[in-house]
């Protein structure tokens, strides 16, 4: 190998990097303004925004010349492209989470009292959003219902919630608005992400190819 293909190949290293970094960053960024629409303004709209997602993922596998150096990888590219999406989504609904009980780490402890319950998935009769009054009050707690998958209140039970005075995400159990793990878990997703990403541009030695 001569010192010019040696000086072409790490140039040519160096450009497969620096477009799996501008990919990583794309779609973090995407990742990111989703779930600040999902906390901020409605759930809704930002899962009808989070589908850019996939067709961000898709396209930039589909036209990256550098991809090409990852035989493996470009045979397969469409399910890669997929699985990436699919741990996306999960990094998405975890980040949300982390994100809302970051914002009830600087909010309130409250005493609240029930005052309904609603299920919210019928079909498993699990997971319910009671209706929550500040104690003492007639007011009702900012940030809409507590949703609880493991706890089971009755109307005029009292309970201790954290919750967000500005009411812009829902409140929660202390313990739950304390937990990292919704955060690990997108951070976990995040490395699995990028680092998928990242394996896509190497280049295989000769028992690879």
């Amino acid at each position: 190998m001569t010192l010019d293909q040696s000086a072409e190949e790490g140039r040519s290293g160096l450009r497969r990097f620096g477009g799996a970094l501008g990919l990583v960053a794309v779609t973090t960024a995407v990742l990111l303004g989703v779930m600040a629409l999902n906390v901020y303004v409605n759930a809704y709209l930002a899962a009808v925004v989070g589908l850019v997602y996939p067709l961000v993922v898709l396209y930039a596998f589909a036209v990256r010349r550098d991809a090409d150096s990852n035989p493996r990888f470009r045979k397969n590219m469409v399910a890669w492209g997929l699985g990436i999406s699919a741990v996306g989504f999960v990094a998405y609904l975890a980040g949300a989470e982390a994100w809302a009980n970051l914002i009830l780490g600087s909010g309130r402890t409250v005493q609240a009292v029930v005052t309904d319950s609603e299920v919210t998935n019928v079909l498993h009769d699990s997971g319910r959003a009671y209706s929550l009054v500040a104690s003492g009050s007639a007011d009702a707690v900012p940030g809409g219902p507590l949703k609880e998958d493991s706890h089971r209140f009755k109307r005029g039970d009292v309970v201790t919630v954290r919750m967000d005075p500005a009411g812009r995400v829902a409140p929660k159990l202390p313990g739950e608005a304390d937990s990292p793990g919704y955060l690990l878990l997108f951070l976990g997703c995040n490395v699995l992400i990028d680092g998928t990403v990242l394996w896509s541009v190497r280049r295989p030695g000769a028992s690879l190819a």
